[in-house]
């Protein structure tokens, strides 16, 4: 892989001033978080903002060709994923925004929410929120009991959401998840694409023919697993699919959440204003449209749109394939390397590596090691508990958190237990490896024996 065909030098030779003085070309291992821009996209971004425009509102050949472009990427953004002919992609900022729309649209129908115990908060939270604010139902409250009012609203939709698990391989058990459809009247089943603590990647195919068997939707969380790996929504059976687009090469802003035509088509949209409508009565009464841009009110982020098909075109013409098999030699070279080091406890296991090392340093706070690789050396990676508090106690072996919740309350630094993660992407080398690996053998006083 030619890094200096895919990024910027800005990008690939950005500079990073040492505890010791010293300027050192920086290594991000923070990939899962966000990867940097391609060169490409940069390139159209700045092309197409030569020609932008009014989207959608004006008669002007900017707002004309504005428009044209930003309607294509959907269509981009589509075919990548293979959706359904007839399917919306509506842009959001990011997947939390995709979320929170497929959320408030599911509350309007009976039944549950089935979301796993290691689903990210931004796909699980906004289901509780919503559920919770539908049951609330016509109660409304003064302002001084607003956070009462916030306290009942989430236990309300804590009742509406089912969690459910994995096995002690880490992995999720067909027969469990039937057993959640068995027992509960679920509406939507909601489940990580890749996990984006330990990488692990479910069978989506599976799961999703069980979800349709007992006539539910099915929602799936992309945003780790679409830059890694071919996505099929047909042959996957996904009724859904959000992701962001930070995550695979396009940091401007955009996310999307794909779904049916005839599904959108029914609801009025989760936000509204200007654009979006084709005309209001003088008794205030709203027309609607039947069609994506229903739900696409105001000024869209237009870049955000372009910058992400353009990502999209690259890792087409790059090759799936060629990305995954790229990343995950990284990937290996780093666990095999840790796993000969007796002071690194590694939380994931070969079967499900992907992009991503979950690890500590015994008898150190992941923070401060984190913080320390970034001092002193020069490499980012991200320690913390990655908004994913079931797996961090399942990796962790935290049976009870009362002392946890207890430290948190009263501000003690940190309480909250995690560990470091370090990911991999396109704009690592084998270079940022062998540093990496050089690094945490120095700081754990580790030699490997040739």
């Amino acid at each position: 892989m030619k890094q200096e065909e895919l990024f910027s030098k800005r990008i690939q030779n950005f500079g990073v001033k040492v505890s010791s003085g010293e300027t050192l070309r920086y290594v991000n291992l923070d990939n899962a978080a966000t990867v940097p821009p391609f060169k490409k996209v940069e390139e159209d971004v700045e092309t197409y903002l030569e020609s932008y425009g009014s989207v959608h509102r004006g008669s002007g050949i900017k707002s004309k060709v504005s428009t044209d472009v930003y309607e294509d990427s959907r269509r981009v953004i589509k075919d990548f994923v293979n959706a359904k002919k007839d399917d919306y992609v509506l842009f959001t900022g990011n997947t939390t925004g995709a979320m929170n729309s497929a959320a408030h649209f599911f509350s309007f129908l009976s039944g549950k929410v089935a979301v796993s115990a290691i689903e990210h908060s931004s796909s699980w939270l906004p289901w509780i929120k919503a559920e919770g604010i539908k049951k609330l139902g016509e109660k409304q409250v003064s302002i001084d009991e607003v956070e009462d009012l916030a306290q009942e609203i989430q236990k309300l939709g804590k009742e509406q959401v089912v969690q459910y698990g994995v096995n002690d391989d880490f992995e999720f058990d067909l027969e469990s998840i039937e057993q959640v459809f068995k027992e509960n009247d679920i509406k939507v089943f909601v489940l990580t694409a890749s996990s984006n603590a330990i990488g692990y990647c479910p069978d989506i195919k599976a799961i999703g023919k069980i979800v349709h068997k007992y006539g539910a939707f099915f929602v799936v969380d992309g945003c780790q697993f679409i830059q890694h790996h071919k996505t099929d929504m047909q042959e996957m059976g996904i009724d859904f699919l959000a992701a962001s687009g930070h995550k695979f090469y396009a940091p401007y802003g955009g996310g999307f959440l794909i779904g049916p035509k005839d599904f959108f088509d029914r609801f009025i949209s989760y936000e509204i204003g200007g654009g979006n409508l084709p005309y209001i009565t003088k008794d205030g009464e709203f027309l609607r449209y039947k069609n994506q841009l229903a739900h696409d009110p105001g000024t869209p982020n237009a870049v955000g749109a372009v910058a992400m098909a353009s990502a999209i075109t690259k890792l087409e013409e790059i090759g799936i394939e060629n990305v995954n098999k790229y990343e995950t030699s990284l990937t290996k070279k780093v666990f095999d390397a840790l796993s000969k080091n007796p002071k690194v406890e590694l939380y994931v296991s070969k079967k499900h590596l992907n992009t991503v090392i979950p690890f500590n340093i015994k008898g150190e706070l992941p923070q401060q090691i984190a913080q320390k690789l970034n001092d002193d050396f020069g490499i980012g990676v991200r320690a913390g508990s990655f908004c994913v508090y079931n797996v961090v106690r399942h990796l962790l072996k935290i049976e009870d958190d009362a002392t946890i919740v207890e430290d948190v309350k009263s501000g003690k630094a940190n309480a909250v237990p995690g560990f470091i993660r370090a990911s991999f992407s396109l704009c690592n080398t084998d270079e940022d490896v062998d540093r990496f690996i050089n690094v945490i053998n120095l700081i754990t006083n580790f030699k490997e024996e040739k």
